[in-house]
């Protein structure tokens, strides 16, 4: 219950000529040429679909900032460890926000340890994806 309350607050709080502001990160291990995806448990937006990691971006944050805060959190891994590329901007009407993609890149796979935002997760390789991915994610992780 707290944390459903605390994502209202920051997502009331952090705008952006009034739109919520997320970032997103596409982490691909360099080693195994797989992808890490997370199972959402996010009943607000598409749950139980596998998605990057990704999460909203509190007032007076910096979005890279912000980002490596929600890597912490997810999947209690150092964000450091991961060298960011960022990729662009887009704008969903329907959400009113604005969100900020990354790729990931990391030497190694790694074990992630899942907040309750997350029901499962897995490292990928893009010819043997799960079911049920994000919307245009697949497109994603094509050019990662």
């Amino acid at each position: 219950m707290k944390s459903s309350i605390r994502l209202k607050v920051r997502n009331m709080l952090n705008t952006k000529n009034n739109r919520k502001i997320a970032a997103g990160v596409l982490i691909k291990c360099r080693e195994t040429n797989k992808v890490l995806l997370l199972l959402r448990n996010d009943k607000a937006y598409e749950p139980n679909t596998w998605s990057m990691v990704s999460g909203g971006i509190e007032s007076g944050e910096e979005v890279l900032e912000g980002l490596k805060r929600e890597v912490k959190e997810e999947i209690s891994i150092d964000p450091n460890i991961i060298e960011y590329e960022f990729v662009g901007i887009t704008y969903s009407k329907s959400k009113n926000l604005d969100f900020h993609y990354y790729k990931g890149f990391t030497n190694t796979e790694f074990i992630p340890k899942l907040d309750y935002e997350n029901l499962d997760w897995g490292w990928f390789d893009k010819d043997n994806l799960p079911e049920n991915l994000y919307p245009n994610l697949e497109g994603k992780i094509d050019k990662i």
